[in-house]
């Protein structure tokens, strides 16, 4: 069973019990070339100025059962370095790999910081982009829940746990 279904299956145990035993955060890969990124992370949604009742959840969100995603929780390896973040890149000693030609083998990094996280752009050779934004190496920025994350060529999303039980189909 790969990350993913294990998170689905965990948000059977409703509320409770997925934010008991999850991550308090993930990034996630959506992997379906036929569902627009912003339809699964919210970034189609309606608002007042649109005279229509705002709405949390993108419309015409696809089942997540029908998407392929990399779930992958922002948890440190045991004995990886740099204790104090969470490394991202192409290697197998950082704490979050992806496999990709475009991203470097470490690439960025997320750290959590008080009750917020932060993405920082590791001097990568393909670059770091937050919501369209380019990081600048080595300077942290607040990495807000459903953000998408660009590294490379590669679109991650960031999700605290309540989101993600959210999105995978738990009820608020």
């Amino acid at each position: 069973m790969d990350a993913a279904d294990h998170y689905r299956r965990l948000v059977a145990l409703g509320r409770e019990g997925f934010l008991a035993a999850a991550p308090h955060a993930v990034l996630v890969r959506y992997r379906s070339d036929d569902v627009p990124l912003d339809a699964i992370t919210g970034g189609d949604t309606m608002t007042l100025e649109d005279e229509t009742m705002d709405e949390t959840m993108p419309r015409g969100r696809p089942e997540m059962n029908e998407v392929e995603l990399d779930v992958f929780p922002l948890v440190k390896k045991p004995g990886a370095s740099f204790p104090d973040r969470i490394t991202i890149g192409r290697t197998s000693n950082n704490d979050i790999v992806i496999s990709d030609h475009s991203i470097s083998r470490l690439h960025a990094y997320v750290r959590g910081h008080d009750l917020t996280w932060v993405v920082a752009d590791a001097g990568s050779k393909n670059g770091s982009w937050l919501r369209g934004e380019a990081l600048e190496p080595r300077r942290e920025k607040p990495l807000p829940s459903r953000a998408v994350l660009r590294l490379g060529d590669v679109d991650v999303t960031f999700y605290w746990a309540s989101d993600l039980y959210i999105v995978l189909g738990g009820m608020p």
